[in-house]
């Protein structure tokens, strides 16, 4: 057990203080101004634009948004740059969730806080292994009141994560009566029909009847969208588009691959290639000479899964006293969604030639070989072969989630001070379950061996095979979480410009981890297999404090403090400084410094196990040098890992030179160390060391050893400009204009280790970060209409990530329109309609989004919903 350190024990002393000062402070009756917690510090203020920048999204915007979830609202915020996924990413490991990454630095570097405290995150990581977050589809909307995000280091205050900014979701309290509502929606292109119920109740006044109770319930479903319900993507092939082929297409359908480089079909006596597949020429899918079988992949491809989700949110508050009052809450949630992630099982030579070794856990290669001795093969000795097995079935994918969270705690207060504890524990289980879709190596070896499998009439085949061949697999995973948590805020003693505001806390919680792979993938029965295997679990403990303190009547100082203790890792300490300074009422200045962390996710430095496939130029083929191979990845974790380090600015003003104005204008700078991640892939290829890059015996590239490690480093700044302003007027009614917009200045990593620092603001070298994105709504509310347009922008960036003469070197800017329009003349009703993308405009062309699910745009900035209409109501007894 590690002592703490000088100042962990000083903090703990002000905490011991602070609750003793609370017990013997003097009762007061005198009233003060309404003070409140602003996310970002635990330190309440009577004024809510403090030291930090907070973006806050009200109840109105959220229902007048067009957004239907929590994760659809945060993912048009200008801070959200790029590199986060919803369930349009249906292909990755956490399919049917939906994470929040700001300022670009992954789902894990922003922390997310359901009423001030920490979630568990979702069972499947996302990127790979690495990235651990909340699923926002969890978090039911209609329960939300605001919506607070933080654009700046809070690790001074939050702990781990809170290095890109924090989300913070604050429900709705303290209300009485009874709402339903409801709304049905579909696209204009046809498809993603959805509807949508809610129900809002409360019972119980706080100050007359010393208790209140809320309650809300939503469901939510909507329909599947596949590709071939969209004119963009149906047809599969973009050859009319600059660097596009038939990238939608798929050449392994049914072909030989002889030693020549060139494919040849697999045609029965008649010369006709297996149903489902059609002879066409290699090259424009895959650039090989020869013809093959080939199919296209759009009907068996979703852009967005289908989902059910039904949700519910309780909280109560009674008052035990004048001063005390326990309190406590409950979410859950159930969500269940289906996706199709392929055609069918499949057998390639291209990558994905393993099965686990039930007896060494090592993945070991399943040659793509038809026998000699097949009848189907007519060259009479033992021949490489791709073939995919249509009649095996669609490789449908279910996704079922259950969430919860359970909060109980004591609060009260004293003339100056305030305090509060509580306990909770949350968990989120997963099932993903594919129905079909990947094939028995031992019983697809004796049936290619004796011929049963007929290949050239696959209906033919008896059905004993195909169940002997079929593997139907169910992945199960569970995050769990358990905390526990003490503070006291208030008053520490006067100086002459004012009294000094002080918050101290403890905390300790309790983190799992646990995804288990499918029991065919541990006995080695599943070719290719999709492994993410985590068996992780640590403490933590935390003691932080605060100080706000007036230096002048115009200017206050406020300090933070906070230690952390890792059972795996060890100590964090993270501080905090940051200057207020408002010299007259129209004009505030405001600072900040800080020093934080993000510690290694338990995927990261764990027991973890990831293996993925894709393509990566291999210098030392023996066949042909410098070619294309499509390798197996394995990525593993890594237990000596240290902390990702990151300093933190923050500078700005904030103009309010009339009540009904305000223009703030925010520069940020983030820099991180030790930055987690894996090696290029094709440096490791490059160095050819024999412990990371496994080739057969012939020297073929068959698979590529990675493991988490400490990197070099990442440095990304940018401003954020916030103006809102409202026009009142007695005839024609109010008016309300906002904008929010987002610059990305840089974001500098090096894209080797050690190598040096590439800028990736501005293109897809990696993930899509434009440099510029905005949001602006102007609303206008008369009598019992109102109505608003929300104008979305995303703009363009650099085209760096594929190359070739005909690429082009720009993707362009993406433009949205939103309209909003409501009525409530009815006594206890708000009739309204939405149409998202009135313009129906199609994402901007991006050649690099045909990766993953071969879309010709960028899947983390776009989807193809096209126009949508939604119309419903509120009705409140």
């Amino acid at each position: 057990m590690q002592t703490a350190s000088p100042l962990a024990l000083a903090i703990a002393l002000a905490l011991v203080s602070s609750f003793a000062a609370a017990q013997t402070a003097p009762d007061s009756e005198g009233k003060t101004l309404a003070t409140v917690v602003v996310t970002g510090s635990n330190i309440k203020r009577s004024d809510s634009e403090g030291p930090n920048p907070v973006q806050v999204i009200d109840r109105q915007q959220l229902e007048r948004s067009g957004k239907q979830t929590v994760a659809d609202v945060l993912r048009s915020i200008s801070a959200n740059t790029g590199n986060a996924y919803n369930e349009t990413y249906n292909n990755g490991w956490a399919a049917g969730s939906a994470g929040i990454g700001l300022r670009g630095l992954s789902q894990k570097n922003t922390l997310v806080l359901l009423n001030g405290r920490r979630l568990a995150n979702n069972g499947f990581p996302q990127g790979g292994l690495s990235d651990t977050f909340v699923n926002l589809n969890a978090l039911p909307l209609v329960a939300v009141e605001r919506i607070e995000v933080l654009k700046d280091g809070a690790s001074a205050v939050y702990g781990s994560d809170a290095v890109a900014g924090v989300v913070n979701i604050i429900t709705r309290q303290n209300f009485e009566g009874l709402e339903i509502g409801g709304s049905t929606g579909t696209s204009t292109e046809g498809g993603l029909d959805q509807n949508r119920f809610k129900l809002v109740g409360g019972v119980g006044d706080l100050e007359a009847d010393r208790f209140n109770v809320l309650y809300s319930f939503e469901y939510f479903q909507r329909d599947r969208l596949n590709q071939d319900e969209r004119d963009l993507t149906k047809s599969g092939i973009y050859s009319d588009k600059p660097g596009g082929t038939w990238n939608g297409w798929s050449a392994k359908g049914a072909r030989f691959l002889t030693g020549t480089g060139a494919s040849v079909p697999l045609l029965d006596a008649n010369g006709n290639c297996p149903a489902g597949t059609v002879l066409t020429a290699s090259a424009p899918i895959d650039g090989r000479a020869g013809d093959t079988c080939a199919f296209n992949l759009a009907p068996y491809t979703t852009l967005i899964p289908g989902t059910e989700r039904y949700q519910a949110y309780v909280n109560g508050t009674f008052r035990i006293s004048d001063r005390t009052e326990a309190f406590a809450e409950a979410i859950y949630s159930q969500i269940r969604g289906d996706s199709i992630f392929g055609s069918s099982p499949y057998f390639t030579l291209e990558g994905g030639r393993f099965a686990l070794n039930p007896d060494t856990g090592l993945a070991e290669p399943v040659p793509a070989i038809l026998p000699a001795a097949n009848p189907y093969n007519p060259y009479g000795v033992d021949t490489p072969i791709e073939y995919t097995f249509f009649n095996l079935g669609r490789s449908d994918k279910i996704s079922r989630s259950r969430f919860y969270r359970v909060l109980g705690g004591v609060r009260g207060r004293t003339d100056r001070w305030d305090w509060e504890s509580a306990v909770f524990t949350s968990r989120s289980r997963e099932r993903e379950t594919v129905t079909a879709g990947f094939a028995n190596r031992y019983a697809l070896a004796d049936a290619l061996a004796d011929g049963s499998y007929n290949l050239h009439d696959p209906a033919a085949t008896p059905q004993s095979v195909l169940d002997a061949i079929n593997l139907r697999t169910v992945r199960p995973a569970e995050s769990e979480l358990n905390g526990i948590d003490a503070k006291v805020s208030g008053q520490l003693f006067d100086l002459p410009a004012g009294s000094v505001g002080f918050a101290a806390g403890a905390e300790w919680r309790q983190e799992k981890l646990e995804s288990r792979n499918p029991w065919q993938i541990d006995a080695g029965l599943q070719i290719r297999p999709a492994i993410a295997a985590v068996d992780g679990e640590r403490k933590v403990s935390a003691l932080y404090a605060e100080f706000n303190v007036p230096l002048a009547s115009t200017l206050e100082l406020q300090l933070a403090g906070r230690g952390d203790h890792y059972s795996d890792f060890g100590n964090a300490f993270s501080p905090k400084a940051s200057l207020r300074w408002q010299p007259f009422d129209a004009l505030l200045v405001r600072a900040a410094a800080s020093r934080g962390f993000r510690a290694p996710s338990l995927s990261e430095n764990a027991d973890s196990t990831n293996i993925s496939y894709g393509a990566v130029v291999d210098p030392y083929d023996p066949d042909l040098p410098n070619s294309t191979q499509r390798p197996t990845f394995f990525t593993v974790g890594n237990s000596d890992l240290d902390p990702e380090r990151t300093h933190s600015y923050n500078v700005g003003i904030v103009l309010s030179p009339w009540a009904d104005t305000s223009l703030s204008v925010d520069y940020y700078r983030i820099e991180l160390d030790n930055l987690i991640g894996t090696n290029n892939t094709t440096a490791i290829v490059n160095r050819n060391d024999p412990s990371e890059v496994i080739r057969d015996e012939d020297g073929k590239l068959v698979a590529i050893r990675n493991r988490y490690q400490n990197l070099s480093e990442l440095k990304t700044s940018g401003f954020d400009v916030e103006f809102r302003q409202r026009l009142r007027t007695e005839a024609a009614g109010d008016f309300t204009l906002s904008s929010v917009y987002t610059h990305v200045r840089d974001y500098r990593r090096p894209a080797t280790i050690g190598g040096p620092l590439v800028d990736y603001a501005g293109s897809n070298l990696g993930p899509s970060l434009p440099r510029n994105k905005a949001t602006t709504t102007l609303g206008w509310d008369v009598k019992d209409f109102s109505t608003s347009v929300t104008w979305f922008y995303t703009g363009g960036y650099d085209q760096r990530s594929v190359t070739g003469a005909a690429i082009p070197a720009r993707v362009k800017a993406g433009n949205q329109f939103d309209l909003y329009f409501g009525y409530a003349g009815f006594e206890g009703w708000n009739l309204y309609a939405k149409v998202e993308n009135v313009l129906d405009e199609e994402p901007p062309y991006d050649p690099a989004g045909f990766a993953g699910i071969r879309v010709p745009y960028d899947i983390t900035q776009y989807d193809l919903r096209g126009r949508y209409v939604t119309v419903g109501f509120d009705y409140r007894f």
